[in-house]
């Protein structure tokens, strides 16, 4: 209850801090103003950047199982729907029990490549920033906050790949639960086993490469979605100031947020476009379309998968990870 009510208030705060000393009547106007067809074509691109996604979990997973792309991509969507509905993040779970109960494969494998994923997807969403500072003017605090997150996520990825190759992780697992009873300690060994398994990616040369460069391809296209969104609401701005956007927009998702990430997008959305000279009103009503482009159809395409393959919503509540 602590962890959610920080959640609330972060968003509370947040939102705050977007709709502060502003002239709703004109961000309304900014609505009525925006064109259906760019919208479209954002979500098309929201919804490629998915599949793009789902076929490089399809490489993550190939020490588990070589799964194609299609029903990861469902899986992606029913857990995507998870995190906007859900607090904590639990559509993460949501996702590997999808694609554990549809492909037969260990959940708590799935979750593994998951976490792995999320890792190289921070790696990328830190490096843009430096990637476009020749075409984008940036404060200082943006670049100098890449950077930490850039140096955090690549060492991270450096000693779990470390860490698994030469076995700590195991070694440090058995350590830990050698005074628990025996069935404890065989199940946490079997599940923290199956855990690893899904990371073991890592370590694969012949994976590495395609997860990388469709990391960087999945960032990309999304960072369309939000060029297009530009569009609709006639700001004149460069796909480079849409990736920055995007990577603000990420740093910011990254606080405790209320389910759907309300308050959270609204603010740093509103913060990373004023770096480009667009007014509050504007910037707001670019948030809330933005927002609201990408929670609906993912959340109804994401329900439409998990009632069509029959996700099971109490395994998330209790996951057998089995």
């Amino acid at each position: 209850m602590v962890r959610l009510a920080l959640c609330l208030v972060v968003s509370a705060l947040c939102l705050y801090l977007a709709m502060r000393g502003m002239d709703f009547g004109r961000t309304v106007q900014e609505l009525k103003k925006s064109s259906p067809a760019p919208v479209l074509g954002a979500v098309f691109f929201l919804f490629l950047s998915f599949w793009i996604r789902a076929y490089r979990w399809s490489y993550l997973l190939l020490p588990v199982k070589q799964i194609a792309a299609p029903p990861l991509f469902r899986a992606t969507l029913i857990g995507f729907m998870g995190n906007y509905l859900l607090p904590f993040r639990a559509g993460e779970v949501m996702r590997a029990v999808a694609v554990g109960q549809n492909q037969r494969i260990s959940k708590a494998a799935a979750l593994g490549s998951i976490v792995l994923e999320r890792g190289f997807d921070g790696i990328v969403i830190s490096l843009t920033p430096l990637l476009v500072l020749a075409a984008v003017d940036l404060p200082a605090w943006v670049v100098r906050v890449s950077i930490a997150f850039l140096a955090l996520y690549l060492a991270g990825l450096a000693a779990l790949a470390v860490a698994t190759r030469r076995g700590w992780i195991v070694g440090w697992i058995a350590w830990t639960t050698a005074r628990l009873p025996k069935r404890v300690e065989r199940r946490i060994g079997s599940i923290s086993g199956e855990f690893l398994e899904g990371m073991k990616s890592i370590d694969r040369t012949g994976a590495l490469l395609p997860v990388v460069l469709l990391s960087f391809a999945c960032w990309f296209v999304h960072g369309l979605y939000f060029f297009l969104i530009f569009a609709a609401i006639n700001i004149e701005l460069s796909i480079w100031a849409a990736l920055i956007l995007q990577t603000i927009i990420g740093i910011g998702v990254i606080l405790p947020a209320a389910p759907g990430f309300f308050g959270n997008f609204e603010y740093f959305s509103v913060l990373a476009l004023a770096f480009f000279g667009i007014t509050h009103e504007v910037a707001l009503a670019y948030a809330l379309l933005a927002h609201a482009a990408e929670f609906i159809p993912v959340c109804a395409v994401g329900l439409f998968f998990a009632l069509r393959n029959g996700f099971y919503p109490e395994v998330v509540r209790n996951p057998s990870v089995s």
